[in-house]
């Protein structure tokens, strides 16, 4: 290959690349806004040439995403109308799932000679043969409750956490000796990295969605947002995070046994992080509740998964000698 020829594919995998990154942030925007209410079927969406500004790509790039989009049935687009979110009343638990992705799923299956009907009891075996525990180790307690719910929701570890704050050199907490895996931030990698060595322990470090600050909450802080949080050190982590969001002056930081909750609008969109919610005690916090937010970036969770595979498949070896 010559080196225009290299240079030109270079530029093509880049465009794949951002297309690819676009096309998921545009996703997460449609199908979380229509989780918390944001979004509802028939409302128009950013033309392809607003969206090429605030990515500071080729509008045709963005075409090529909301045509992913369409093909996925997620979204609509009208010739000379401009493009809407589609009306997914009728298709069942499936929302969001296209049937070209689960097509691909099958018939790689097939090509390593795994029949369809075989294919969820191979998955299955590949992450529920061993009941994994993962320990979090980050600042705050609400990055614990959070990290803590999305290793046990969306991957299925047994998870439990420890301040960082709180490990000192006389000796390993508990949840760290039986752990499995130790996930942290990045501000406590080298520390977790040394600690995981000697204990023999894989360390992942996981890194927070890029797509939060341009996905579902640049959209939500068009107006007040309310956040509940149990500190306000993990406060200051939000404000610094989307500091460079536009709207950043909605963000409505409240400190839950600081603040007062009940000047929440009843119509205001509210997040409440998970360690206030595992702790409210009865109280009752006014606002419209946004649903939970993913917040493991996709590289991070490929990395998850690896470790979760690899451990069940080396299970179900041992287990077949």
């Amino acid at each position: 290959m010559n080196d225009r020829a290299a240079f030109t594919t270079s530029i093509q995998l880049n465009l794949l690349d951002r297309l690819e990154d676009i096309v998921e942030v545009l996703r997460s925007r449609v199908l979380r806004g229509l989780e918390s209410g944001t979004l509802v079927p028939g409302d128009r969406l950013p033309s392809g040439r607003d969206l090429a500004a605030e990515f500071e790509v080729d509008h045709r790039i963005v075409l090529a995403a909301y045509r992913t989009l369409s093909n996925e049935q997620l979204i609509e687009m009208r010739a000379r109308g401009g493009v809407y979110v589609a009306d997914r009343r009728g298709s069942g638990g499936l929302a969001g799932i296209p049937a070209s992705w689960l097509t691909e799923i099958l018939t790689e299956g097939l090509v390593r000679e795994i029949p369809a009907p075989d294919l969820h009891e191979w998955l299955r075996r590949c992450t529920e043969t061993l009941r994994l525990r993962a320990v979090v180790v980050v600042s705050t307690r609400d990055q614990v409750h959070g990290l803590s719910r999305e290793l046990t929701d969306d991957f299925g570890f047994e998870a439990e956490g420890v301040l960082a704050s709180e490990l000192v050199e006389s000796g390993t907490p508990l949840p760290l000796r039986r752990a499995d895996i130790i996930v942290t931030t990045a501000a406590h990698a080298d520390r977790m990295r040394t600690l995981g060595a000697e204990l023999k322990k894989p360390v992942q470090v996981v890194e927070v969605r890029p797509d939060l600050v341009v996905g579902e909450w640049a959209m939500l802080l068009r107006r007040p947002v309310y956040v509940v949080v149990a500190t306000a050190e993990f406060g200051e982590m939000i404000r610094k995070f989307f500091a460079e969001v536009k709207g950043i002056e909605n963000l409505r930081l409240v400190v839950i046994g600081r603040d007062d909750v009940s000047l929440i609008p009843a119509d205001a969109p509210t997040y409440v992080t998970q360690s206030v919610r595992a702790n409210l005690s009865g109280v009752r916090i006014p606002g419209r509740i946004l649903p939970s937010v993913r917040t493991i970036s996709t590289k991070s969770a490929r990395e998850i998964f690896a470790f979760i595979v690899q451990s069940n498949v080396e299970a179900m070896n041992r287990l077949a000698c």
